[in-house]
């Protein structure tokens, strides 16, 4: 405990960032996903354009999301002098380590333990949803971390009651930073169930604290409201238009029910059990060492869950604020089950069925690529392997348990195991084919439909949408040109003004790597004139 007391924070701070570096080794792997081609697209427009107020997707206006995740996937292609899909997904890697970073201090804060303070973060950057948010959803890690970096300087204004100009500062720059990432969303997902829980735990000068508190709340979203501002003055109908859009989402897509939510810490991967442990807080209220910080951590993920829940939309992803004071929460269960381990037979069989846990997981990445998927083993599966076999001898032989050289190999085992897991994705579409094949040099491509974001991204440039009024133009003027199409022209398409053109189906155009998706699907078409 001495030496965990006596590292710099400093080293602390460098081993998870290179951890959630180490999280990147195989992100060429995953394939990318609908809202990261929107995202990443947009940040293309902006470098070949040089349009960084008004974002556009393929040419047209791209508002329903704030535009600082896109700003920072196009500064990061600037300084590293390259556009390609892992630089482009780098920064979200990077606020996955301030999520873990912000958690270490946070625990300090809180507890005032380093050793739980080091476990809290990274239960934070190794849970399951926290990673798959940054592929899945770019906007919301930026927005997440952002806010939670703003929560933890307001938590400490909040203790030492020091409201000084760089605690206001940080604090108000760090909610404008979420609020230009993904408008009110952390406000409302984890800015508010922190308040709600923190006064409910500290009801002591509440209206003083609140004075304070709710100016500098203002000027955080007031300066992240800027953009939107600009906007409204500069394009006001669009950004009406998509307003509209969005806001009628919440009422009117992905309805669910109310306990939709319920299951929410099986998102925290390895640790579901013990996260739903934490939640049995009439059991451990008394067990738990520091009870007034288990409550704090233990409101504000249910208050989190509970708004979340009111929210007639619904999605698995909108649950990763609530990864944040899970972890948290997760903590003072570890603690108590390491420290009662011999002590208590219970205890002692979840700390052992975890480790197994760990071991299998471990374990089967192996055997997978071995006996399954026939796929070569890499360096990754090697030490997965080693560490695996060392910890079951470590397991068989209970007195060592838990000793904190197993917790590092199972920390171990679960970061190579996240960072190994995309060399499982198999390519089963024996169709693929990528239209970054597609060489046009002379002539204009078009579309007649709406292409998938997917499908823009691998093209690599915009993509005009072409109507029946500029085929005429076209046709009047004999100009050859490509077309992508949903589904490939037949004899019966008079739409398309097929009498003075002749028309030649290229190609199709295929993305999908496995199960088939209809929208990552495209006819390259020929239009030439008779």
């Amino acid at each position: 405990m001495d030496i965990i007391r006596n590292i710099p924070n400093s080293i602390v701070i460098f081993i998870i960032i290179i951890t959630c570096l180490i999280f990147t080794v195989n992100l060429n792997l995953v394939d990318i996903t609908i809202m990261e081609a929107r995202n990443f697209v947009t940040a293309r427009e902006m470098l070949q354009d040089n349009n960084w107020l008004m974002p556009t997707f393929n040419g047209e206006a791209r508002y329903e999301k704030p535009p600082l995740p896109t700003w920072i996937a196009a500064i990061s292609t600037i300084i590293f002098g390259s556009k390609s899909l892992y630089l482009f997904r780098l920064p979200g890697f990077l606020c996955l380590s301030i999520i873990g970073i912000t958690s270490y201090y946070f625990s300090l804060e809180l507890v005032k333990n380093k050793l739980q303070s080091i476990v809290n973060s990274f239960i934070s950057i190794t849970s399951f949803y926290t990673i798959a948010i940054i592929v899945e959803a770019p906007w919301d890690i930026f927005s997440h971390s952002f806010m939670f970096v703003g929560i933890y300087y307001l938590l400490r204004a909040l203790n030492n009651k020091k409201f000084n100009f760089k605690n206001i500062f940080l604090i108000s720059i760090f909610i404008a930073s979420s609020f230009l990432s993904k408008g009110p969303i952390s406000i409302y997902a984890l800015l508010i169930p922190f308040l709600i829980s923190y006064f409910i735990t500290n009801p002591k000068s509440i209206g003083n604290k609140l004075i304070k508190i709710i100016p500098i709340i203002l000027t955080g979203v007031i300066i992240g409201s800027c953009w939107y501002i600009i906007i409204l003055i500069e394009d006001p109908t669009n950004l009406i238009n998509v307003t509209k859009k969005e806001t009628s989402n919440w009422t009117n897509y992905n309805i669910r029910p109310f306990y939709y939510y319920w299951s929410f810490f099986i998102q925290s991967g390895l640790w579901s059990i013990i996260a739903f442990l934490s939640l049995i807080y009439p059991y451990f209220k008394n067990k738990i060492k520091d009870y007034k910080s288990y409550r704090f951590t233990f409101l504000w993920t249910i208050t989190g869950v509970i708004l979340l829940s009111l929210i007639p939309e619904k999605k698995p992803r909108y649950l990763m604020p609530i990864l944040i004071p899970l972890a948290l929460n997760i903590g003072f269960i570890c603690r108590y089950l390491l420290t009662e381990f011999n002590k208590n037979k219970v205890a002692k069989l979840i700390v052992i069925f975890h480790y197994i846990i760990a071991i299998f997981l471990g374990l089967s990445f192996v055997l997978t690529k071995i006996y399954i998927l026939n796929y070569s083993i890499n360096i990754a599966d090697i030490l997965l392997a080693i560490f695996s076999i060392v910890m079951i001898i470590k397991v068989l032989n209970i007195k060592y348990l838990p000793s904190v050289k197993i917790n590092i190999l199972f920390f171990l085992i679960l970061i190579f195991s996240i960072s190994n897991s995309p060399t499982l994705i198999t390519k089963t579409n024996k169709s693929f084919k990528s239209i970054n094949t597609l060489n046009l040099s002379e002539i204009e491509l078009y579309t007649n439909y709406s292409l998938s974001p997917e499908i823009i991204w691998s093209f690599g440039k915009k993509i005009k949408k072409l109507d029946n009024i500029k085929i005429k133009q076209l046709s009047e003027e004999k100009i050859k040109f490509g077309l992508l199409t949903k589904n490939p022209i037949t004899v019966n398409d008079t739409i398309l003004n097929e009498s003075n053109y002749t028309i030649k189906l290229v190609s199709k155009y295929d993305l999908n790597t496995q199960k088939k998706k209809s929208r990552l699907i495209t006819y390259y078409h020929l239009f030439a004139p008779k």
